[in-house]
């Protein structure tokens, strides 16, 4: 297979130089995501294999590591490009398609990795790469009626080993997303992004493509689409968010909604799209949060009511150790930070507390206070939206 694409690719060379004129949260699960790691140097093509726990049929693998043998990095048979990372990175073809070879119309090539653990049922995979196009990717037709608008890039995932095929990898039940290029940028990395829901005890990353008719390609189009790739990442991520439980707020106040999702587009229930939300009313709120580089949207909802008194104060207490109504207790208070002060009639403070908990027995001091009333000023801060209130008072101790 090797020797058919040295035939292959000193046939594109000839005919290119005759056309010229015409025309993307977990640990990574890939196993040496950027080439780098290998056994010997690779000395001509069909050798990603060389590259440890890689493999494909007659898939490329370069290295600066080699002679100039047209394996090297970054001046190779295929073009001049950097790694992406580091010195190493693998190349194969895509898709190739030409009226001369057509024993060899649907030929493809793709590169596979055993992970370094299987992928868990029903965990959400984001999976990541760079690749560059080469001097060898391009399309012409010599009847000008017949073309290829773009081509498919994807990953999927298996339980078994990918058998090794010239042809399109078909497998309907296995997790899989396919990325479409229209790009012929070949001096910068292009992130491919995408994300897969595992089925669980998938141990097996091809990368490739898994859609032939991706391609608006007819009879007369000499055709080819070859990639460098480095940088392969799969991570286990989430994309689920919270806007929090459902909350009540006191007449007046304000709560901000802020998703805090680095790179997602934002749709809350009127049609906006900041980054926050400030709720001054009651009513549901949900806001849709689009990852345009996993091609994915999330959201979530919060129902929200107003209370015109948040707090419930009571204005009397019976501190006889009954074990009924004992404390000084102030209802609705989970959630609050509250700071209390009480004061006697003659503006001695007796009591205060800056992290109350419900605990005021009626003693000052550790001694009983005489039945009477009291005074006491409460600065209430809501721990969720930092909102402030003060409420002022008078409570009875009665015995």
């Amino acid at each position: 297979m090797a020797y058919l694409k040295n035939i292959l690719f000193f046939f594109l060379l000839f005919y290119v130089l005759n056309i010229q004129g015409q025309h993307y949260i977990g640990n990574n699960l890939v196993q040496n995501p950027s080439f780098e790691q290998y056994d010997t140097c690779p000395t001509s093509t069909g050798q990603l294999y060389l590259s440890k726990h890689w493999w494909g049929l007659s898939t490329d693998y370069y290295n600066a590591c080699a002679l100039p043998n047209g394996m090297s990095v970054p001046l190779n048979f295929c073009g001049f490009q950097y790694a992406h990372t580091g010195v190493a990175y693998a190349g194969f073809i895509n898709y190739f398609h030409t009226p001369s070879f057509p024993n060899f119309d649907t030929y493809m090539e793709a590169i596979k990795n055993e992970l370094k653990d299987s992928l868990i049922k029903n965990k959400h995979y984001c999976v990541n790469y760079y690749i560059s196009l080469t001097e060898y990717t391009y399309n012409y037709s010599s009847l000008f009626n017949s073309y290829f608008i773009y081509d498919s890039i994807g990953a999927m995932f298996s339980t078994n080993r990918v058998q090794d095929s010239i042809s399109t990898i078909l497998c309907d039940s296995c997790p899989k997303f396919s990325r479409s290029i229209a790009n012929t940028d070949t001096i910068n990395w292009l992130k491919i992004s995408g994300y897969v829901i595992a089925k669980g005890g998938e141990k097996y990353l091809t990368i490739g493509k898994f859609n032939i008719m991706d391609w608006q390609n007819y009879n007369n189009s000499y055709s080819q689409f070859y990639v460098y790739i480095d940088d392969v990442s799969v991570c286990e991520c989430s994309f689920e968010f919270s806007l929090g439980k459902d909350t009540t707020l006191c007449e007046g106040e304000t709560l901000i909604l802020n998703p805090n999702i680095p790179n997602a587009i934002y749709t809350w229930q009127d049609s906006s799209h900041a980054t926050t939300y400030t709720v001054t009313k009651p009513g549901t709120y949900w806001v849709r949060a689009y990852f345009p580089e996993y091609d994915i949207t999330t959201s979530s909802s919060i129902n929200i009511t107003y209370d015109g008194d948040c707090l419930k104060i009571p204005n009397i207490f019976t501190p006889n150790n009954d074990n009924i109504n004992d404390y000084f207790v102030i209802q609705n208070s989970e959630g609050w930070d509250i700071d209390l002060q009480v004061y006697d009639r003659w503006g001695v403070i007796v009591y205060k507390d800056t992290n109350y908990k419900n605990n005021w027995d009626g003693k000052c001091k550790g001694k009983d206070l005489a039945d009477g009333t009291y005074y006491y000023i409460i600065k209430a801060t809501n721990q969720l939206s930092g909102f402030e209130k003060q409420y002022h008072g008078s409570v009875m101790i009665l015995r």
